[in-house]
């Protein structure tokens, strides 16, 4: 079943920051799309495949402090 979850990421300052967290989300099995910008990642997934923990442990993993956010939606 897919899932859309927004993460606030701190600590990005440029595109190399936001191609950075593009590539650790699309190393991830289960990680449909996402749409990263300095500051946040709004991320489509497949919830049988990963889980909001792992997204977080991910753009940890690269560098960044992601929590994640209220969906505007």
């Amino acid at each position: 079943m897919s899932e859309r979850t927004v993460v606030s990421i701190e600590g990005m300052t440029c595109q190399h920051c936001v191609r950075a967290v593009e590539q650790a989300l699309e190393e991830l099995t289960g990680v449909e799309s996402s749409d990263v910008a300095i500051g946040s990642a709004t991320v489509r997934y497949d919830a049988s495949a990963v889980g909001t923990d792992a997204i977080l442990d991910a753009i940890a993993d690269a560098g960044y402090s992601p929590a994640l956010a209220a969906d505007p939606s």
